[in-house]
């Protein structure tokens, strides 16, 4: 293979498109959309193994080589480059299908560097994070009450008004908090209220509408005050002893007989390990508790369908639902809202209105089409992957009949795919 750079006229395929990926990253700067989809392509094909490393004509022995090397062999950047590039969106990741294939470059790219031993995870970050392990070490919960102080906004309002904070605008709802962070609103607006209680008595200078996502870190309480605002030692008049009050009354018990309880984990730890009745109560209670998070997880989908008139579908998009849709989930809605404690009834408007989320994806070609493209893209990656941990040096040691009829019924249905995929084009 002869390999001229004297002129981009004289530079192979490949070399062309690496040059072309080389000025996209040079030339589009702060919205590198050329270079994204440039390098997806790259990726995608492998051209960077088909690229001359020299001119000696040998291919590049690692991703990160190809990136290193000067112009016209590889692209003349440093790796750590490629991996801020790696952090910017698209302008057309709106959309569902280009924002996964973005997605799956982005993890190619990082997968290949990662072989070479290269992480995109600086010392910088590494101090941050173990800053942050330190905080939390130091501070136990009330960091973590921080943080949601900072990220979440009061269930006041909805927006900022012209008195709030500007950040409140930035902040996000106890609901839609839980949801990225697998939990449930409730427990969120404990620690929420534990910061304020906090900041109402003095102890934190700050309150929530002082803070903002991303603010400096403030000075913490001492960790053993915790409980002082998170329990309900400050008696039945805290929204924790009311709610603690009017369930001990609901079982007929009295209410100091729960909050005492309450007061004293440790006790009821030990009481647990120590009497087989109380673990099955203890187990009872936290059945009981799981379901009524669930209960009210389903209720606020059901509530934020019906009041956004859209819905996330398997794959990620985000699905508009026609108006017809929309109607009968706001009927669903009304129907629990006369009795929204009641978990059979909730569960049932969720599992309907998933099921109308799915025939409106299903009556949308365009949305439909996406769902197959992505459970397709996901049991092909996840057969590749399974395929790649098969070492081929070791596999002729201990292949059998068996293993051999496996591969050939893999090899046809691969086969079938191709074909139809010819047929169609």
């Amino acid at each position: 293979m002869t390999v001229r750079v004297d002129s981009n006229s004289q530079l192979t395929p490949e070399q062309e498109r690496v040059y072309r990926l080389r000025n996209a990253a040079e030339r589009d700067g702060g919205t590198p959309g050329g270079f994204l989809e440039l390098l997806a392509a790259v990726v995608a094909d492998e051209t960077w193994r088909q690229t001359p490393s020299g001119v000696s004509a040998e291919p590049f022995s690692s991703f990160a080589e190809f990136i290193e090397a000067k112009p016209p062999f590889g692209l003349g950047r440093r790796v750590e480059d490629v991996h801020v590039l790696l952090q910017m969106q698209h302008p057309h990741e709106a959309a569902a299908e280009f924002r996964s294939k973005m997605e799956n470059m982005r993890s190619e790219v990082r997968r290949l560097l990662a072989e070479d031993g290269i992480t995109g995870y600086s010392e910088q970050q590494r101090d941050r994070d173990i800053q942050a392990w330190a905080a939390l070490d130091r501070s136990g919960s009330w960091w973590l009450a921080f943080f949601v102080a900072c990220q979440v906004r009061s269930q006041a309002s909805a927006t900022p008004t012209n008195g709030e904070s500007r950040a409140a605008g930035t902040k996000l709802s106890a609901a839609e908090f839980a949801r990225r962070a697998g939990t449930s609103p409730e427990r969120v607006l404990r620690y929420y209220k534990a910061w304020e209680a906090a900041h109402a008595a003095g102890a934190v200078a700050h309150g929530a509408d002082e803070l903002w996502p991303g603010h400096e870190p403030v000075g913490l309480p001492p960790a053993e005050d915790w409980t002082l605002y998170y329990s309900s030692r400050r008696g039945a008049t805290t929204d924790r002893g009311a709610l603690i009050s009017a369930a001990a009354e609901a079982e007929g018990i009295r209410p100091t007989k729960a909050l005492e309880v309450a007061e004293n984990p440790t006790a009821l730890r030990a009481a647990i390990l120590a009497d087989p009745r109380t673990a099955e109560a203890a187990r009872a209670a936290l059945k009981a508790l799981t379901s009524e998070e669930k209960r009210s997880e389903h209720l606020e989908y059901v509530r934020q369908v019906a009041e956004e008139g859209k819905a996330q579908a398997a794959s990620g998009q985000l699905i508009m639902l026609p108006e017809q849709v929309r109607a009968q989930v706001s009927e669903q809605l009304a129907a629990v809202a006369e009795t929204p404690t009641d978990p059979e009834l909730v569960s049932s408007a969720y599992d309907l209105v998933q099921e109308l989320v799915s025939r409106a994806v299903e009556a949308d070609p365009e949305a439909h089409a996406t769902e197959q493209r992505a459970r397709f893209q996901t049991a092909l990656k996840a057969t590749r992957k399974s395929i790649a941990t098969i070492d081929p040096a070791r596999f002729p040691d201990v292949v059998d009949d068996g293993l051999r009829e496996e591969i050939s019924a893999l090899q046809e249905a691969v086969n079938a795919l191709v074909a139809s995929i010819t047929r169609h084009t």
